[in-house]
């Protein structure tokens, strides 16, 4: 007797175990192709810098980036060869949907798609903060998964990490195009 009430804790604590890590989730990759919005008025959170899609899996979602502040405790987000930012990020499940033509910057069109609205197309969101080097206009950006929705919760509280280079116009002194890694530990 004394013996099964021994090896009955034991035998529950290795399914526990044995259960455990399947259901912690694998990192999750993406590649981002993000455009930057030239009607993007000024660090805030109702109109998106940048815009484009993240392919992840081989499905491709909505991606939105609102740069709502410079990243620094210091005034100027330019110091020397770098710029420093802050911002929220979100992915969306569009299906047919689109976002709004870039350029654009009116808050009204951007308002359904905003984080902090919760459209029903939003799968993850959180904030980073970042840095783009002049030299060579590579940026990359450190955070966490503020909320998962659906398949993507098991993602929430996680880190964040994203890097990619900046593509100019050639014709204007303006980003136009971000390609990117994306990455969730």
């Amino acid at each position: 007797m004394k013996r099964s009430v021994l090896i009955l804790p034991l035998v529950i604590m290795l399914v526990v175990l044995s259960i455990a890590p399947a259901a912690e989730a694998k990192p999750l990759y993406g590649t981002m192709d993000l455009e930057f919005n030239l009607g993007w008025p000024e660090y805030n959170t109702e109109v998106p810098d940048w815009v484009g899609t993240i392919t992840i899996n081989g499905e491709e979602y909505g991606m939105l980036f609102f740069a709502f502040w410079t990243g620094k405790p210091f005034e100027n987000p330019q110091r020397g060869n770098a710029f420093f930012f802050g911002e929220i990020w979100a992915i969306y499940d569009m299906g047919d949907l689109s976002f709004p033509a870039i350029p654009n910057g009116k808050p009204s069109d951007w308002a359904y798609w905003l984080p902090s609205d919760y459209p029903d197309e939003l799968v993850l969101w959180g904030y980073d903060e970042g840095v783009t080097i002049g030299a060579n206009t590579k940026y990359h950006m450190n955070g966490n998964v503020e909320e998962g929705f659906d398949a993507f919760s098991v993602y929430e509280g996680r880190n964040v990490h994203m890097r990619g280079v900046i593509e100019w116009y050639e014709d204007m002194p303006a980003p136009h195009y971000a390609p990117g890694i994306f990455r969730i530990n």
